[in-house]
């Protein structure tokens, strides 16, 4: 799979696969939220270099942690059109979420219907009309700790928030959607885009997060899997020589 991929904008920047250096700070920097929040905030996992899992609160979380190198930030639906364009391998077989999907006030799904309808609110207060959905991407979301929600928190628009980040549903081709409600907005396992997701919590071990930068800082991130690949690669070849020498010394005693 393609960890990094440059998106050719006059800013030079990149989309990268996020490594897992974040991951133990991550987890230390939720240990004051309640039970319920914490237990679905703390869904990352490290595997090969990478941090797997991904979920519209962990991902909102850790964005707001101030625990993404550098510039980095979470991906947005434009960026990632232009990523899994330009390299078909960027991706591939796994999944990323990157925003959320507001199609009604309220929702028949009884955990998001809270969550549907504070969110629905901060978007009126801010002169932004539902229509037919919106897609809200998560750097304009903070989460706010709830013992009425059923995550135990609810999302909430922060000052980023307006009319030119939040758009349109209608704006994008989706291949699978709901028709109410709020949903996981992401990019899927079978490279299709889907609004369908509706359990906010779920993260799974192809799960990724994609993070765009400048330069400094994605060949940072790029280091860094670099130096987990030699790491690894030398760990690989002490083992091979230790297994050499003690199946020589077997021989020689036999």
């Amino acid at each position: 799979m393609v960890i990094q991929v440059g998106l050719g904008n006059i800013t030079n920047e990149s989309a990268t696969v996020l490594d897992d250096s974040v991951l133990d700070a991550y987890n230390n920097s939720f240990k004051c939220l309640n039970e319920t929040l914490r237990g679905y905030l703390g869904k990352y996992r490290p595997s090969s270099g990478q941090l797997t899992g991904s979920s519209p609160l962990m991902q909102v979380h850790l964005l707001n942690s101030g625990l993404l190198p550098g510039d980095a930030r979470i991906v947005i639906r434009s960026e990632l059109d232009t990523a899994t364009l330009k390299s078909d391998d960027f991706l591939r077989g796994v999944f990323t979420d990157f925003g959320l999907a507001l199609k009604t006030v309220g929702d028949s799904y009884k955990p998001n219907d809270l969550l549907a309808k504070i969110l629905a609110e901060d978007l009126r207060k801010r002169g932004i009309e539902l229509v037919n959905g919106k897609l809200i991407p998560f750097g304009v979301l903070g989460i706010e700790e709830n013992t009425n929600s059923a995550y135990g928190g609810v999302f909430r628009l922060n000052d980023k928030a307006s009319k030119n980040n939040i758009l349109d549903l209608a704006s994008y081709t989706w291949n699978f959607s709901r028709n109410e409600g709020l949903a996981c907005a992401s990019f899927g396992r079978s490279r299709g885009w889907c609004v369908s997701g509706e359990h906010l919590g779920y993260s799974g071990g192809n799960g990724r997060v994609v993070v765009v930068s400048g330069e400094a800082t994605s060949q940072k991130i790029l280091g860094r899997y670099s130096a987990d690949y030699l790491a690894e690669r030398d760990r690989k070849i002490a083992e091979a020589e230790r297994e050499y020498t003690e199946s020589i010394a077997r021989l020689r005693v036999n």
